[in-house]
């Protein structure tokens, strides 16, 4: 049989085949083309900052703390605290405030979880505040002696140029009592009789075993009141600034005024007899009223002239004041019918 011989021919070529590879080559072209417009663009815009975007969580933090959602708020702050570049006592203050938030509601764990960040982040003038809300906090959880202990951490109450309540002591002036690291004296608890009533320091003085259970009470409530913060309290504030003004000018009284005057005998006889009647003894029916003597009633009289040289004096001193340049009275806006701008 003979054999044929077979040969490899290239297939045939058709019009369309240049036609197709040169549709694809331009597909790619502009596939190519696109990609290195995406590229430049990319490339011109600045991608956002880090700080833009720490700004951001910030202020829908803000939104959310204002409407009183703490949660979502807290949750922002946390990661913007942990990403931003602010200074730390900057930080702080925002820790500090998200904190109070808590603390208006009542919810001290999370109020302390603040706080505590503060504290960390370096609270600055905020310091004192910081420390007086974690106490305040501890103390609404019932953890006492936390309280105290960071109570203790703040303050130290045996200090003597600090202690306002500190008194001298002398070798026979023993311990009575100890809270804590405080020691309290016999002498202290002595001295707090002068701050009672008469008839109250009387009694307590004959029993002084309950006197001083009294004084640690009060002292331990005292401390109980510091760390709720009571003494902070706007109307404890603010009744508190009224006695100190009241003291301050009883004790300005005293010692410019009423320590400063003199009694002149000539002075004293003039005001005995132009108050003569009010020195007379009542008269018995049927007879004329005894006319006192100068010396029977001399220490009632000196009492009253002394009593009306002082209010004199006080008053002059009051009127010198107003005189002042800087002062100036506006009585008719204290009528209620009174507009603003009107004179």
């Amino acid at each position: 049989m003979a054999q044929t011989e077979m040969k490899l021919r290239q297939p045939p070529t058709t019009a369309e085949a240049p036609a197709r590879d040169s549709l694809v080559r331009l597909l790619l072209a502009l596939c190519l083309l696109l990609l290195a417009a995406v590229a430049v663009r990319l490339w011109l815009v600045p991608a956002p900052h880090a700080d833009d975007d720490a700004d951001h969580l910030r202020t829908v933090a803000s939104k959310l703390k204002a409407a009183g959602v703490l949660d979502e708020a807290s949750a922002l702050y946390a990661t913007y605290l942990s990403s931003a570049s602010q200074p730390a006592e900057t930080r702080a203050k925002i820790a500090y405030s998200l904190g109070n938030s808590y603390l208006d509601q009542g919810r001290y764990k999370s109020a302390l979880r603040w706080f505590y960040e503060a504290e960390t982040l370096g609270s600055g003038e905020l310091a004192d505040e910081v420390g007086q809300r974690i106490v305040h906090c501890l103390e609404g959880l019932g953890r006492t002696q936390a309280a105290q202990a960071a109570l203790s951490n703040q303050v130290q109450l045996g200090d003597d140029e600090d202690n306002q309540d500190q008194v001298r002591r002398g070798d026979g002036d023993p311990v009575v009592a100890r809270i804590g690291e405080r020691e309290i004296r016999r002498s202290e608890v002595e001295h707090s009789l002068d701050s009672m009533p008469a008839q109250a320091a009387q009694q307590f003085k004959a029993q002084p075993e309950k006197l001083l259970r009294q004084f640690v009470a009060d002292e331990l409530i005292w401390r109980k009141a510091q760390k709720l913060e009571y003494d902070q309290d706007p109307e404890v504030v603010a009744q508190l600034t009224a006695l100190h003004k009241q003291l301050a000018v009883a004790k300005l009284a005293e010692r410019e005024v009423v320590d400063r005057i003199t009694v002149d005998p000539a002075d004293l006889a003039n005001f005995f007899a132009a108050n003569l009647d009010r020195y007379r003894t009542t008269a018995e029916e049927g007879r004329p009223a005894a006319e006192p003597k100068l010396e029977e009633v001399r220490s009632r009289v000196e009492r009253d002239y002394r009593a009306q040289k002082a209010q004199t004096a006080f008053q002059q001193m009051v009127e010198s004041e107003l005189a002042a340049d800087e002062v100036e009275l506006l009585p008719e806006a204290m009528k209620r019918d009174h507009q603003p701008g009107d004179r």
